[in-house]
């Protein structure tokens, strides 16, 4: 009998998960793990966390070599998968074909600059990857560079703009949206964050954007040249780097056109099957059930990927035991959680921020803290929180945490 595989597309945290799960199900077979990343993966959430010196390169690895080694996964490291044929069962990648009985996909996410003006002798900084950032920490290292521009104001965006502060660079934020976390915060918790970025010297630049980017020789500058960047807004200024945080984009270009289906990303089922029963997608990569909203959508959050990746691994060791999958193996669907914390403040958020006729939003402030409710009806379907203070912290976590249970039970 030929020896049945599964290869999994991208060995992150939903990866990972995936093969745990498989193992921990029974299944014997080969699995065959094909990422362009190392056969280690590192943590994209602290990536940032390097850069600004609050982790050491090695805390970055969630999973030490020795328990990677003990799921038995044939690892291609730095390979990319060219491109998936689901009628053949097969991948065209960088180090050959191979064939599959059963195949995740779980390549996850990369940032994307669009919008920010191509500039012949420049590439601006992102934060992803741990080379991205090796580069962000290479760059404040170097004496000469003492102003940076972060083009953005999303989770990513205040994660580096608080590397650079970490590193001891004079930052500015730009946006093109009136708040800094437009996607996840209501302007009055919005604003709340943005007087304590303010109050840590960051300057702030909303509601605008970059229109122009020139490089100026100068050899006494960082890199032998300044940055003159021209806003809509017609102000000039000159900076040492540029880092674009304008978003996320599924890696999903390895997939022909029509052969699976897409939205943002792949469309998944209770079991993260997408429209061919035997490909199945996690993390990033896939739209799956939203609680609140009752659709499917990408939530790209650490535990999202790790749940998807299990639930996924799961449901392949029992198909291909020949078994029926359980209703305990299906994904349950997800809320939208948030936590950053940028020096002394911490932002928490969880459910929704998405108003309408039947839904109303109460802002509360006390102990410190700035909350804002929003309800349907007498339901609570999402909150933000802010707290400046340090010695609140903890009170703030813990009233975030019992709210996100409350919103998580109530749609149970």
């Amino acid at each position: 009998m030929t020896q049945q595989t599964v290869a999994i597309v991208g060995f992150g945290t939903a990866g990972v998960n995936a093969a745990i799960a498989l193992r921990n199900n029974g299944y014997e077979g080969k699995i065959l793990a094909v990422t362009d990343g190392p056969a280690v993966p590192y943590s994209p959430i602290l990536t940032s966390y390097y850069a600004g010196g609050q982790k050491t390169y090695e805390e970055c690895f969630p999973w030490t070599e020795a328990e990677i080694d003990s799921l038995n996964v044939e690892i291609l490291g730095g390979c990319t998968v060219e491109a998936i044929d689901v009628a053949a069962h097969t991948l065209r990648t960088t180090s050959g074909e191979f064939a599959y009985d059963k195949c995740v996909i779980a390549t996850g996410s990369n940032p994307v600059t669009r919008g920010f003006p191509q500039v012949e002798g420049f590439e601006p900084l992102v934060m992803r990857s741990m080379d991205d950032a090796q580069a962000l920490k290479d760059a404040a290292a170097d004496p000469a560079c003492k102003r940076v521009l972060v083009s953005g104001a999303s989770m990513v965006a205040l994660k580096t703009l608080e590397a650079c502060v970490l590193r001891g660079l004079d930052v500015t934020l730009v946006g093109m949206m009136p708040h800094v976390l437009d996607m996840n915060a209501l302007p009055a918790a919005a604003e709340r964050f943005e007087r304590g970025l303010e109050a840590m010297g960051v300057s702030l630049k909303l509601g605008t954007t970059i229109a122009g980017v020139k490089v100026i020789a100068d050899d006494q500058a960082y890199c032998g040249r300044q940055l003159e960047v021209t806003f809509a807004n017609g102000d000039v200024e000159l900076f040492d780097h540029v880092s674009v945080a304008h978003g996320m984009r599924s890696n999903l270009d390895f997939i022909p056109a029509g052969d699976l289906e897409i939205d943002r990303a792949l469309l998944v089922d209770e079991f993260m099957r997408t429209s061919n029963p035997d490909v199945y997608a996690a993390g990033d990569v896939a739209q799956a059930l939203e609680l609140i909203s009752g659709q499917r959508r990408i939530v790209g959050i650490w535990k999202n990927a790790a749940l998807q990746g299990a639930c996924a691994g799961s449901a392949i060791a029992y198909e291909l035991a020949g078994l029926p999958v359980p209703a305990s193996c299906a994904f349950a669907g997800s809320i939208s959680t948030n936590t950053i914390v940028v020096g002394d403040l911490l932002f928490i958020s969880a459910g929704t921020i998405e108003l309408n006729d039947d839904r109303r939003v109460e802002v509360c402030e006390k102990l410190g803290m700035l909350a804002v409710y929003i309800y349907e009806g007498e339901r609570l379907v999402g909150f933000n929180q802010v707290c400046d203070n340090p010695e609140d912290r903890r009170l703030a976590y813990d009233a975030g945490g019992m709210l996100t249970l409350r919103i998580e039970r109530a749609l149970k």
